[in-house]
């Protein structure tokens, strides 16, 4: 009997802790210690102008375009929990979309970049970690674990 209510249960963390990584894609995700600038997980997924900004100025306008990596961390563990309470059985595939974005959300820093629109220049900058990305990560990383959990249990039938 334990064990049918942890085979519901386990689904529905499993669920919470992808939506958890998906949420913190509005809090602050990186930050730029030279221009003393914090970008959120939305921003860089989407993009951002600096245009009117102190940040970044030179001779043409500087912006971050949208970012296909960024929105594949942070939407993927949504995904990945859904197919999770979808399915009901234990699933390799979100286990998978689990890890691919645990991993995208500590390389974020290195698929980043600042275009300088006029010239389509790249600018180099040393982004690091914020609150909101290692908490973002450390949800799809206990999301993952918890997709083990649950294909070991389904396993077992």
């Amino acid at each position: 009997m334990r064990n049918e209510t942890m085979k519901k249960v386990v689904p529905i963390v499993i669920f919470a802790f992808g939506l958890m990584a998906t949420l913190f894609i509005f809090a602050p995700a990186l930050h730029y210690e030279a221009e003393d600038l914090t970008l959120t997980g939305f921003e860089l997924a989407f993009g951002i102008s600096f245009a009117d900004t102190e940040y970044f100025t030179g001779l043409t306008a500087a912006e971050l375009q949208m970012n296909y990596i960024v929105m594949a961390a942070y939407f993927s563990p949504f995904i990945a929990g859904l197919l999770t309470l979808i399915m009901r059985n234990g699933n390799l595939f979100s286990l998978a979309m689990f890890v691919m974005a645990a991993v995208l959300f500590f390389l974020l820093p290195d698929y980043v970049e600042v275009v300088h629109s006029g010239d389509q220049i790249y600018e180099e900058v040393e982004w690091t970690h914020s609150y909101g990305l290692i908490v973002a990560a450390f949800a799809s990383v206990v999301a993952a674990l918890g997709e083990m959990l649950h294909i070991s249990m389904t396993e077992q039938d």
